[in-house]
């Protein structure tokens, strides 16, 4: 009788312990609805702000300091291009107005920027020669040279300080048929709600720069 009370026991215990086993819980992972959009446009504002959201890291870039030689050109009619030279590297400049300009006529965005501060040194036209074409084009990817510039634009709808602006570009690398779009950022820490563009461009610095995507 003395040993059939500890053994009750002992079973009962495991059938309650049995019986009492938890349930897994499972856990909806929460996801962001995207809004319905009217337009292409407003798809692309919302994905340029998630981009912003997602990917923004303030940084202070140097200004270049030295000589920027500028070049025009009007061999295509109506189209005005701008060449830009910074030491070994430079940017083809098309249809943008003469206040954006102040953007790379200041040297607050230049070409070692986005390719680097290294390059391949320059060929002359009877060594491109000899190159076969991938040869070429792997020595036009090193170079980082002769980077063309469109469609630059200030982003009014990421406005959300007098102190900040920003804005969005197609970079096209030579022998490249599809465009880069980088977005970038400049901070005026003097700039108030009545400060114009081109004030506000000449006293700024690159705060953020990065490549959004390529179009295909």
């Amino acid at each position: 009788m003395k040993l059939f009370v500890p053994i009750l026991l002992i079973i009962f215990f495991i059938n309650c312990k049995s019986q009492s086993k938890t349930k897994k819980t499972e856990t909806v992972k929460k996801t962001e609805l995207k809004p319905a959009f009217n337009n292409q446009v407003e798809q692309e504002n919302y994905l340029v702000k998630d981009y912003f959201k997602r990917k923004y890291e303030k940084h202070c870039y140097e200004t270049y300091s030295n000589e920027i030689k500028e070049i025009f050109s009007n061999e295509v009619e109506e189209v005005d291009e701008t060449k830009l030279i910074y030491d070994d590297k430079s940017f083809n400049i098309y249809d943008i107005n003469g206040t954006l300009k102040l953007i790379f006529n200041t040297g607050i965005l230049y070409p070692q920027l986005i390719s680097g501060f290294t390059s391949e040194p320059r060929k002359s036209n009877k060594e491109l020669e000899l190159l076969s074409i991938s040869e070429r084009a792997f020595y036009e990817l090193s170079r980082g040279d002769n980077l063309s510039i469109m469609n630059l634009e200030e982003l009014e709808f990421m406005s959300g300080s007098p102190k900040i602006k920003r804005f969005r570009f197609w970079l096209w690398w030579p022998k490249s048929a599809n465009p880069r779009v980088y977005l970038f950022e400049l901070t005026n820490e003097n700039a108030d709600k009545n400060t114009d563009l081109k004030e506000f461009i000449e006293n700024s610095k690159l705060t953020f720069l990065k490549l959004y995507t390529i179009l295909l």
